[in-house]
């Protein structure tokens, strides 16, 4: 078998044959250390984004003052980046084993399902992700701008409703894994499949690109910068009733979370969105020559998009001073539960010795 070049999932591949007759199906070769740092990142973003989407959930759940309509969208999202987290050990294990591929020795169909499956919930997931932040950018514009539009709306009946339609839209927007070629090569033990872009799949993946980056960027850009000039503009007819948007220490507040919430949109998926494109425009078959440049770059795009799930918490909720006393009252209600519990169990030991001792 010739030399050639595939596509797996958006990394480069090298499948050739060793002039021993042995197929070899590897990363193109990249320094060793350099994918042990990566590797060890990738493991910190894990940790990192299992505490804090846990945490999250955890507060949001058990806390009443926390049911409220940004929180419940806050739920929904730490819930998708919760899973998307785990698919990461899998590509850490690609990683280290050498191998790019899953392979497979249940037959063809299982192996495209199983990949194509795979690649879609992980798509799904972070999809879902990004649809959120957009809603919520603009729950908080209306919240702010015009809050007694949602005045007498039932808060769970609206957000519920917002968030099927969030995952319907989000699974949509994922079935483009569909359309791509699936191939199979098979080594005489298993089976290896590719996923490899056709002309209706790079078509839809251009659309995807937009509709998943350009659109959602451009609403929070404009909402965001909205909401700054509200809490920001000196007119009085402008000024807030609340007294605490009109305090200037919190104005800054707002400020520098309206900034870091849009650049981290932009430097979490702004590569993924460039890779997208490069898939649309560029002839796959032409990645085996500028390889060098597009394994680290697929590379930067993965570790980005699970760098947003980590992210997503630190932004959201633990910056929120809200957020924090009320992990700070769960915790204190928790320990103080435990104590009372270690103290009675105490007590019991205790008057149990005693009766004993008395010979009773």
């Amino acid at each position: 078998m010739p030399d050639y070049f595939k596509m797996v999932n958006g990394t480069s591949v090298n499948v050739s044959e060793d002039g021993h007759g042995f197929t070899k199906i590897a990363y193109f070769e990249e320094p060793y250390y350099l994918l042990v740092i990566y590797c060890v990142a990738l493991s910190l973003i894990f940790v990192a984004s299992l505490v804090g989407n846990v945490l999250t959930c955890i507060v949001i759940y058990y806390d009443r003052t926390m049911h409220t309509a940004t929180n419940y969208y806050l739920f929904n999202l730490a819930v998708s980046d919760l899973l998307v987290t785990f698919p990461i050990l899998i590509f850490i294990y690609q990683i280290l084993s050498g191998s790019a591929l899953l392979e497979f020795e249940y037959g063809k169909m299982t192996c495209k399902f199983i990949i194509c499956v795979h690649f879609m919930v992980v798509t799904i997931l972070w999809n879902n992700g990004i649809l959120v932040m957009t809603v919520l950018s603009i729950e908080r514009y209306i919240a702010i701008c015009y809050p007694m539009m949602l005045k007498g709306t039932p808060v769970w009946r609206r957000v519920g409703k917002i968030i099927a339609i969030i995952w319907v839209i989000a699974l949509l927007e994922a079935l483009v894994e569909a359309f791509y070629t699936m191939d199979v090569y098979d080594t005489g033990n298993n089976l290896i499949c590719f996923l490899i872009p056709n002309a209706l799949s790079k078509l839809l993946t251009a659309i995807m690109a937009v509709v998943t980056f350009i659109v959602p960027l451009g609403i929070m850009t404009f909402v965001y910068t909205m909401i700054a000039f509200k809490v920001n503009n000196n007119n009085p007819k402008y000024h807030f009733k609340d007294t605490v948007l009109n305090n200037g220490s919190n104005r800054n507040k707002v400020n520098k979370l309206i900034i870091a919430l849009t650049v981290s949109f932009v430097i979490c998926w702004l590569p993924y969105f460039l890779i997208r494109v490069i898939l649309v425009v560029v002839d796959t078959d032409n990645f085996s020559r500028t390889d060098q440049y597009w394994s680290p770059a697929h590379k930067i795009a993965m570790f980005n998009c699970w760098f947003a799930a980590a992210l997503n918490p630190l932004l959201f909720s633990l910056m929120s001073t809200k957020f924090r006393k009320a992990l700070k009252k769960l915790w204190e209600r928790r320990v103080k539960k435990r104590n009372v519990l270690t103290e009675k169990s105490f007590s019991n030991t205790l008057q149990t010795s005693r009766i004993t001792k008395m010979g009773i």
